[in-house]
């Protein structure tokens, strides 16, 4: 099997890398070619974060949701020690 690069080597968008992967599964593309192969793998990778996050890659959307996501983490992993650290400390 092919290697797969850790960062992504192709920028597309949600409209490209959807029609990069009908493309390949009505069988149009060659994936023998290893660039080819890439770029199948890349859209791939588009779609399945855009099914994750809600919309495309740099979507303003995306990142708003993104920074929500890592703020609400934040205050629950705050909220969390706050009552875990009294009872140690209490102990």
């Amino acid at each position: 099997m092919p290697s797969r690069p850790r960062r992504s080597v192709t920028r597309m968008t949600l409209d490209e890398a959807e029609r990069i992967v009908a493309l390949d599964r009505d069988g149009t593309l060659d994936r023998s070619e290893p660039a080819v192969d890439k770029v199948v793998y890349e859209a791939h990778r588009v779609m399945q974060r855009a099914a994750i996050w809600g919309s495309g890659p740099g979507h303003p959307s995306r990142r708003r949701f993104a920074f929500l996501f890592v703020g609400v983490a934040v205050f629950f992993a705050a909220w969390i020690a706050g009552l875990l650290v009294p009872l140690v400390v209490g102990s």
